[in-house]
């Protein structure tokens, strides 16, 4: 029998966790009601759109202490425990069926495709001497996002809701399933994934992938 005897002790402070949420800013429009539930993520934006759980910093503090990244899995004093797909789908209602959610790194002209899919974008990043472009986030800021994307106006067509809704689940998803440290940008990639609404992506999958990605850089 192997014996998991730690070599030191050493006393933990609670980490700092980060959660944004969904925002109150963004309100949702029952007119985006279609349109998301096409992606198949109708039911965990209604979820996040509503509260979203407190976070109990010392216990997950105290499940990253216990987590080996070698089997994927929380080594308790009861035994081994992780995080299933079944888990995932149960908690978030995200869907775990359908196509892989793989992005391209590519992302060369992402401001004009976002012009082209939502009508605006940030400013395009400037080109210094020698060509050069400035470092810029590729995505938009969330309180660009807000300020122009808050309110879907009344009296318009279907391609105007469309692509609100279609900004209202950008916004939200880098704030609640892939949230970074920063919390101030939202990246391009999650709005291309958006451009076509029946696409049937595992979101769920991508978000347990995600998940055990960030409680190994923890």
């Amino acid at each position: 029998m192997i014996s998991l005897t730690p070599i030191c002790l050493q006393e933990l402070t609670p980490l700092k966790i980060r959660s944004y949420g969904a925002s109150s800013i963004m309100q949702y429009d029952e007119r985006y009601t279609p349109y998301i539930e096409m992606t198949g993520l109708l039911p965990f934006i209604h979820l996040v759109s509503r509260s979203t759980p407190n976070l109990n910093a010392a216990a997950v503090t105290a499940l990253i202490d216990r987590w080996r990244p070698e089997t994927h899995s929380f080594h308790l004093r009861t035994g081994e425990m992780t995080v299933t797909l079944e888990d995932v789908s149960m908690i978030t209602t995200l869907p775990i069926e359908g196509k892989p959610l793989c992005m391209s790194t590519d992302f060369e002209g992402w401001w004009q495709q976002m012009e082209a899919l939502i009508g605006m974008s940030p400013q395009e990043p400037e080109v210094e001497d020698g060509g050069k472009k400035d470092r810029v986030p590729v995505g938009a800021p969330f309180t660009w996002i807000a300020a122009n994307f808050a309110h879907c106006p009344e009296d318009v067509d279907d391609e105007v809701i469309q692509r609100y809704a279609r900004v209202y689940m950008w916004y939200v998803i880098p704030r609640t399933i892939f949230a970074d440290g920063t919390g101030k940008n939202a990246p391009w990639m999650w709005l291309k994934v958006l451009t076509v609404f029946d696409n049937k992506f595992s979101w769920g999958s991508a978000a347990l992938a995600y998940l055990y990605r960030q409680v190994i850089n923890c």
